[in-house]
């Protein structure tokens, strides 16, 4: 499980060294992991715009570690995202200088500590379920990378189904530098998404990419200025949110399977959706707002 809270936490704004970021982010993550006990604050803040559902990932003073509560307020954020018709995409974003620095490390230490070694593939399954609810997740997932996003905050992003940046985002796999190894499916979407050379030179290499070289490599689809990144995502959301429902969802879930089919087997893929298609009322609602000149107004049905 990705040890990220050290990784980049402060080298990237002061340019101080590696050992130095790693100490005055975990003396960072000791110090607060507490302050937040009580009900009353969140790690995790939602709001609705439009038919996006904002999650923004709230401990900017650890760089967004993710701790338990963390994972499990984002598996609220979803069940509420999921449960509501309205909302057609959910957005992940983190406040302050991190999009989100990794795994809590006081917390997965004393959990290590205290977890006896034959319980300890229990305990990394489970720490793979944020993965495997992002994959099943019905509707679109987002990830706006405000800033660092190393460790499950990386796995966040490559988990989602597309991936803005800030121009100050960074990304970095760098579990190879602290003897770990990479989790959360990281194997199976890095490659998919930016080639097996590429994806092979940033796991063994542990360095950390920019924004733009993370454009150029095909790990995120758009590049924005920092003041826009929300206002971008968002305005995705809503044009995604905009579309017929069922082919949307089709199409996300197809292009994963895609990836393991040859040419047939794509195209028995396309058969399935095509009926989908023909089936749902969205349809002739959108063939009549087509002839009407006006904009559809999808139901998912």
């Amino acid at each position: 499980m990705s040890d990220t809270v050290e990784n980049t936490a402060e080298n990237t704004a002061e340019n101080t060294a590696e050992n130095t970021a790693e100490d005055t982010a975990e003396d960072t993550v000791e110090d607060t992991a507490e302050d937040t006990v009580g009900d009353a604050v969140k790690d995790i803040v939602t709001a609705r715009h439009g038919a996006a559902l904002v999650v923004t990932f709230d401990r900017p003073e650890v760089l967004n570690a993710f701790r338990d509560r963390t994972f499990a307020e984002l598996g609220a954020a979803l069940d509420e995202a999921e449960r509501d018709e309205t909302v057609r995409a959910v957005v992940l974003t983190g406040r302050g200088r991190a999009f989100s620095s990794g795994v809590d490390l006081t917390e997965t230490r004393e959990r290590l500590s205290r977890t006896a070694s034959r319980d300890l593939a229990a305990t990394v399954e489970d720490f793979q379920d944020v993965t495997r609810r992002l994959v099943a997740f019905p509707k679109t997932v987002i990830s706006a990378v405000n800033g660092i996003a190393v460790g499950v905050g990386a796995e966040l992003a490559i988990a989602s189904d597309l991936r803005i940046a800030a121009e100050e985002a960074e990304f970095a796999f760098m579990e190879v530098r602290r003897g770990l190894y990479p989790t959360n499916g990281v194997l199976y979407f890095l490659p998919r998404l930016v080639g097996h050379g590429r994806a092979a030179d940033l796991l063994l290499s542990g360095e950390r990419i920019g924004a733009a070289e993370a454009l150029g490599a095909g790990l995120v689809s758009r590049v924005v200025p920092g003041e826009d990144l929300l206002a971008t995502a968002v305005a995705l959301a809503e044009t995604i949110g905009s579309a017929a429902p069922v082919p949307v969802g089709l199409i996300r879930r197809h292009l994963r399977r895609t990836w393991e089919l040859d040419l047939e087997g794509v195209l028995a893929l396309e058969v399935e959706g095509c009926l989908a298609c023909l089936r749902s009322a969205d349809l002739a609602e959108g063939l009549h707002a087509f002839g009407d000149g006006r904009g559809p107004e999808f139901h998912g049905d």
